[in-house]
């Protein structure tokens, strides 16, 4: 979670020249000229992120994280973008910074249609059309857009496979008992103490 977390940094965000300068520039000038569609509202109080970065952190969650399925939570069932908020209220203000940003680029319409791909904002696009916008950016020649595609996805899977009702879905069996694993194997274990006490005989 920590590189994905300085992935999204604002300086990082900026590291790629004119292109990136010019497609965040763009985010800015679209979120104006576009509204988002805010979805469902937060099940608490918001620390760092306001309602419409909220809305497209957990739009962009829906996509990334498993969908819905018999047995398989969503992000909206592990309440992932508001576990990400709180995440944030403990991050840097670099960071903190450079993830509205991030969400501002993908939100935009004006930075989607530089790009040719669209003229919607991506929380009033339809799911498909959504996975083809962070897709275009997982393969962007644009370093900028790539970075926010695996800053974004890191962050928002780390926190999904995080929490325990995920993993039963996955296959995954949860962390190992520390105790359990002693107990398995015991006859490979060194006795430190028992190394000390010949040391210093």
């Amino acid at each position: 979670m920590d590189d994905a977390l300085r992935t999204l940094t604002r300086r990082n965000l900026m590291k790629g020249g004119l292109a990136s300068v010019a497609l965040l520039a763009a985010a800015g000038a679209g979120l104006a000229l576009r509204p988002s569609a805010l979805g469902a509202a937060p099940r608490g109080p918001l620390q760092v992120l306001d309602r419409r970065s909220y809305a497209i952190l957990a739009a962009a969650a829906e996509r990334l994280c498993p969908p819905r399925a018999p047995g398989v939570p969503s992000a909206s069932d592990l309440d992932v973008a508001g576990k990400a908020d709180a995440v944030l209220a403990r991050a840097d203000a670099d960071v903190r910074e450079g993830l509205v940003v991030a969400l501002s680029v993908l939100e935009s319409a004006l930075a989607g249609a530089l790009f040719g791909e669209r003229a919607t904002p991506f929380t009033q696009l339809g799911p498909e059309a959504q996975d083809r916008i962070l897709l275009a950016h997982r393969d962007s020649d644009v370093a900028v857009r790539r970075a926010l595609f695996h800053g974004l996805s890191g962050l928002l899977a780390s926190i999904y496979y995080g929490e325990p009702a995920s993993h039963a879905a996955v296959g995954y069996p949860g962390p190992p008992d520390p105790m359990a694993l002693r107990a398995a194997y015991a006859d490979q274990l060194v006795d430190f103490g028992a190394l000390r006490a010949g040391a210093t005989r």
